[in-house]
């Protein structure tokens, strides 16, 4: 019952905060007046009411009170920079996140347990593997292709997106090491059999080999390498030891 308690307080937040929440409030009260905008406590009131709708009882009052006072002060917060890019939009979901897990866990009295469950995470070696896995294959797997692939660069005429290929490297890495760690083998094959029709169909056309031979070089390094690495992360994982 806790467990179902926190999905649907996550799914009111979302609701209210993305499906109940038009545009227009939203450029409003973030980009154009901010906490003076009647559309922020539009906003605020929807949050409260969504969260009445969805737990469904009155008994949570306290709950639907703390929360929607959090999302008015996290809101209120954001108002306060200029900017509104994507770090702002993602510290902002984070913060809401947060304060959802926090009430929760002292509504149903779950912070001991919560705690615990942290402290046996941060004891637990797997999950240390698993994050240098992750952190390994983004930025440091970029940087080290690159320089894999520094000489053939001066040759490629680039008239792509910026750091476009920097972050399909990123991704397919990732998604790789993760089907990997699930056991996933023959889903590989086919993001690999995806990317050929997207990234060389194009190409073909084009006459152009030395960008051809270079996408294809960097692919199959960025491949190896999170192959390589899933595969060794995930025999220690299952039990071989290294002294």
């Amino acid at each position: 019952m806790a467990l179902l308690l926190l999905l649907k307080l996550f799914v009111a937040h979302l609701l209210s905060d993305f499906f109940f929440q038009p545009d227009k409030w939203a450029k409003s009260k973030d980009d154009i007046a901010g906490w003076k905008s009647k559309y922020f406590y539009y906003h605020i009131l929807v949050t409260a009411l969504t969260l009445l709708v969805v737990l469904a009882s009155f008994k949570y009052w306290s709950i639907i009170l703390t929360l929607s006072f959090l999302h008015l002060l996290i809101d209120l917060t954001k108002t306060l920079f200029k900017r509104k890019n994507v770090r702002v939009f993602i510290g902002d979901q984070i913060l809401h996140f947060i304060s959802i897990v926090v009430v929760w866990l002292i509504y149903t009295e779950q912070t001991d347990n919560f705690v615990n469950w942290i402290k046996s995470m941060i004891e637990n070696r797997d999950i240390w593997l698993i994050i240098l896995g992750y952190l390994f294959l983004t930025v440091p797997a970029s940087i080290l292709i690159g320089k894999l692939t520094d000489k053939w660069q001066n040759e490629i005429t680039e008239n792509g997106l910026k750091d476009a290929g920097k972050w399909i490297g990123i991704m397919e890495r990732i998604l790789i090491f993760s089907f990997i760690l699930l056991d996933k083998f023959g889903t590989i094959s086919f993001l690999l059999a995806a990317k050929s029709v997207f990234r060389f169909g194009d190409l073909k056309d084009t006459n152009d080999q030395k960008k051809t031979e270079y996408i294809i070089i960097g692919t199959f390094m960025s491949f190896m390498i999170a192959t390589l690495f899933g595969v060794t992360v995930k025999l220690i994982i299952s039990g071989v030891t290294i002294k």
